[in-house]
Formats: C-alpha cells, sequence, structure tokens
C-alpha cells in the first residue's frame, strides 16, 4: 500500500486554501499602493524621529520640528495601515480569516486612537492658552506620565503589536510570502516589547517598540506591497 505523501498533502490543501480566497483587481491594486505609500512615509518618518532623538537627547521628549513633521507624518500613515490591512483581510485564505479580521479591527483601533491624540497635539496642544491650564503637561505632554503618552503607547506598542501577530499566519511560509510572516512576526514582538517601558517607567525600553513600527515595520510593508502587486486576481485563475 502506497503511503501519503505529506508534501503532497500540505501542497493539495494550500491549494484549496487559495481557491477559497477572492482577490480582485482592485484588492491588488489598492493593497500594493497603500503597502508602497506606508513605506514611503516610514522611510521620512524614521529620520525625523532619529533627528528628533537627536536634538533632544534619549531623557527628553522631542522637540519641534522634529516632533510636528513626525505628528504630520504618523496621520495619514494610520489611514494607510488600516487600508493595507484591509487588503491583508481580503488577500487570507479562509482558514485564517478570522486571524485577518482581529488584526484589521485592531489596526483601526490603533489608528482611531493614534489619529485622535496627534490631531489634539497639533491643535489644543499647541494653544498659547493650554500653558495656563492646570496640570496640562498631564493631558497633553510627551513627559511620561501623560494622558496623550499612554493613548499612543496603548495605539502603536499594545493594539498594532497584537494586529502584526495575528496577521502573520495570513502568510504562509514560502520564498515571497514567508519574509513577510516573519516580518510580521518580529515587528509584533518588538512593538509588544515597548510595553516595559510601561511596566519599569522607564521610556527609553519603550523605544524597543519604535524600533518595532518605525524601522521593522515600512521594510515589512514593502515586502508586503511587493507579494499583493505579484499576486494574480483569483478570476484569472
Amino acid at each position: 500500500m502506497t503511503e501519503p505523501d505529506p508534501a503532497a498533502a500540505h501542497g493539495a490543501k494550500h491549494g484549496r486554501d487559495e481557491l477559497q480566497r477572492v482577490w480582485t483587481e482592485t484588492d491588488r491594486l489598492v493593497g500594493s499602493g497603500t503597502c508602497y505609500t506606508v513605506f514611503g512615509l516610514g522611510l521620512a518618518y524614521l529620520p525625523a524621529t532619529v533627528a528628533g532623538l537627536i536634538d533632544s537627547g534619549l531623557d527628553a521628549p522631542i522637540r519641534d520640528p522634529y516632533l510636528a513633521i513626525m505628528e504630520l507624518l504618523i496621520i495619514p500613515l494610520a489611514i494607510g495601515l488600516v487600508v493595507a490591512f484591509a487588503a491583508v483581510h481580503s488577500y487570507a485564505p479562509h482558514p485564517t480569516r478570522t486571524l485577518s479580521l482581529g488584526a484589521l479591527v485592531l489596526v483601526g483601533m490603533s489608528a482611531g486612537m493614534t489619529i485622535g491624540v496627534h490631531s489634539v497635539v497639533l491643535t489644543v496642544g499647541r494653544h498659547p492658552q493650554l500653558a495656563a491650564l492646570p496640570g496640562a503637561a498631564l493631558l497633553f505632554s510627551w513627559t511620561w506620565p501623560s494622558v496623550v503618552y499612554a493613548l499612543d503607547i496603548a495605539a502603536w506598542d499594545l493594539c498594532l503589536g497584537a494586529a502584526l501577530l495575528l496577521a502573520a499566519p495570513v502568510f504562509a511560509p514560502g520564498p515571497r510570502s514567508g519574509p513577510v510572516r516573519r516580518g510580521l512576526v518580529v515587528s509584533g514582538v518588538l512593538c509588544l516589547a515597548g510595553l516595559l517601558g510601561v511596566l519599569l517607567n522607564n521610556m527609553n525600553v519603550r523605544n524597543i517598540g519604535i524600533v518595532g513600527y518605525a524601522v521593522v515595520l515600512p521594510i515589512v510593508m514593502l515586502l508586503m506591497g511587493r507579494l499583493f502587486a505579484d499576486t494574480r486576481p483569483t478570476t484569472e485563475r
């Protein structure tokens, strides 16, 4: 009796999963284009962050003009991540769609929080009357602890970190999708590790999370964009 070939069985299962995916030309174009856009915004965000850290030092909050540049970049970047993860959900084979939907919801939560935070800081946070408000630093400053800082950490370290780990299984091991899968895991773990900064009351430790979403994630988005661009619509198969 001939024993079944595990590799062939895995290939057949992967083929069935692929057929359960509905991937349109719109998904391909929007998904790849948004991933490339997030990559480009990330390229602009990283040097602004590094320049701000050099200017202010690791023990002080980043100051203007670098802070304002980062805040202006992060709003469209967050919107782009939501659209990119909508494409991830469309790309997901049926067995992983619960994970991809969870990732999309968490990215939406992350974007909502960070857009609210940076919109407030860019407007109310720079209003001249704010200096006369008692306890304003506890609300609007980037010195820990503050409300806006806590919300931003919840957005980028907690929600985004969890979303990246949930999205990783969507991408099967392989020469094209494997690097995306591994990159999502690395980026997600680094983001979640940034939460140690809160537990230790040390924002230098929190910078681990910044490496996850400001350094590793843009590279992952570039790889994801290439993968989406190369994935033909299911109607063409």
